[in-house]
């Protein structure tokens, strides 16, 4: 389990991180899940997702290692592919796809928590914004959150096993 910190809800970053979470671990195409589930096979399961409301949130990255890899070898893998997002740019067809993939899950639950989000905030005619806001965060934004926020002072790691009886 690792934990980096972020941005409160009401932050412009929000959106870039919530788009970062799904470009790490959103279908079968992202970047954990096709590297290292499906790829390289050091997890049975990742994941990643961020959370927050008016307080400062975290983004949450948990795995299960597959057997036979060590909680060591699996966080390199995830660090590793968490630099890679530091140093380079995310292309506009991945930035894109992840965009048109956040639009085509809108569903009444997703509806109904926004607005009573952005009712809570005082500011209901908010959610009329919020398919721009996803949509203005570009591959400079990410690239500058991601550097801010992958780094080893920002974050936590905990392993979490079974213990051998």
């Amino acid at each position: 389990f690792m934990a980096y910190h972020m941005c409160s809800r009401e932050d412009a970053d929000y959106y870039a991180f919530d788009i970062l979470s799904d470009i790490l671990s959103n279908g079968r195409s992202s970047r954990l899940t096709r590297r290292l589930v499906q790829e390289q096979k050091l997890f049975s399961s990742l994941d990643a997702y961020i959370s927050g409301t008016r307080d400062a949130g975290l983004l949450h990255i948990s795995g299960k290692p597959s057997a036979g890899v060590s909680l060591e070898q699996a966080e390199a893998a995830v660090r590793k592919e968490l630099e890679e997002l530091k140093s380079g740019f995310v292309g506009e067809q991945e930035l894109e796809k992840v965009k048109n993939k956040l639009f085509g899950n809108i569903n009444y639950l997703n509806v109904a928590t926004n607005l009573a989000w952005f009712e809570l905030t005082g500011q209901a005619e908010d959610i009329d914004r919020e398919v721009d806001n996803y949509r203005s965060v570009t591959a400079e934004q990410l690239h500058r959150v991601a550097q801010q926020t992958f780094r080893d002072e920002n974050g936590i790691v905990l392993y979490y096993q079974k213990e051998n009886l």
